[in-house]
């Protein structure tokens, strides 16, 4: 049986700077596993604000991806016969992919809170029926990483917008894109942000497959300039402006992140019969979270034999069953005061 830390409440906690102690991410959080090596860098990065000059030395294969996508496109778009009405995809995981850590849980190093997560800062606020304050905040966690331990994430992932029963989605909409537009988007990966800005120039479209709840990842959307509607995550119902514990499936983790962007492919076809639908691509940071959909994106056909970009980024050892189905790709640098 694992023993997991006890997170402290980070209420007016600052992060302190040198010397950065070894970072480890909360045992749970299979979002985002196995980058532990690169953890130190990445805090770093984002405590020593960066100036312009180190903003741009963005790992290269960030422009590597943009100019190989936008290549793709536009091969397709000069095939015979020319495509009606094209739309242009790709789908990214978001905890560990976009942003460094994990919205809804947050980041620490040995008790010292990098930034507060979205959970605590919602238990916090008040907004939880079950768990209240900082000690409400210690019972959570302690309910949460059981429930991570048996019987495991499909049912540990969905309780974080479950324990938010009763509470208005605006207030947990307002929450979030406070958290995102004063402190979080601090820690977006400079790449990642670099590839959505240049992929979204060229037409090319993103969209979010979280583990997170969808509440959460919402508020990230004027940080990332991805539509609010394009960001999904795990949902529950809501009545009269409320959420409720009931879930609406697929969970979007592992195989249901898959079934969830095939009801979003279905949705775009039912909005245009007459169009033309492309997933160039997909990116993610976890094969046990985000393997199922990476390599489904690698079995979709384009013209002409052109094949989706693929990238896991800092995803560690590669499983057996994955083996040499994607790009695997390093990032540490973070975008720190200059998003």
């Amino acid at each position: 049986m694992r023993s997991h830390p006890m997170p402290e409440s980070s209420t007016g906690a600052g992060v302190h700077t040198p010397a950065v102690p070894p970072i480890r991410l909360p045992p749970s959080c299979q979002r985002i596993k196995r980058y532990q090596m690169l953890l130190p860098a990445l805090l770093l990065s984002a405590l020593l604000l960066p100036t312009p000059s180190r903003a741009a030395q963005v790992e290269p294969h960030a422009k590597e991806v943009v100019q190989q996508l936008t290549a793709i496109k536009q091969t397709i778009l000069a095939s015979v016969p020319t495509p009606r009405n094209p739309v242009f995809l790709t789908f990214w995981d978001f905890d560990g992919t976009i942003l460094a850590g994990d919205c809804s849980e947050g980041w620490m190093t040995n008790g010292v809170p990098v930034y507060k997560g979205l959970a605590e800062q919602s238990i916090l606020a008040g907004f939880s029926q079950i768990y209240k304050g900082p000690e409400g905040w210690r019972q959570f966690w302690n309910d949460y990483q059981r429930f991570d331990e048996r019987p495991g994430h499909w049912l540990a992932y969905p309780y974080i917008p479950q324990m938010l029963r009763g509470a208005s989605r605006k207030d947990i909409d307002a929450l979030a894109q406070d958290a995102f537009g004063t402190q979080l988007r601090h820690y977006f990966f400079a790449a990642s942000v670099e590839m959505l800005r240049g992929l979204s120039a060229q037409g090319i479209e993103a969209h979010v497959i979280s583990a997170s709840a969808e509440c959460f990842v919402r508020g990230a959307a004027a940080a990332t300039g991805i539509p609010a509607q394009r960001m999904h995550g795990i949902r529950v119902i809501e009545r009269d402006g409320k959420l409720t514990e009931e879930l609406v499936y697929p969970v979007t983790w592992a195989d249901g992140k898959v079934r969830r962007i095939e009801s979003i492919l279905e949705d775009l076809k039912k909005q245009g019969p007459d169009r033309e639908i492309f997933v160039l691509g997909a990116f993610g940071n976890s094969y046990s979270t985000d393997g199922p959909f990476l390599s489904w994106t690698t079995r979709r056909h384009l013209p002409g034999g052109l094949k989706p970009v693929v990238l896991m980024i800092n995803g560690g050892q590669t499983p057996p069953q994955y083996h040499g189905q994607f790009r695997e790709v390093i990032q540490a640098r973070l975008v720190g005061s200059n998003p």
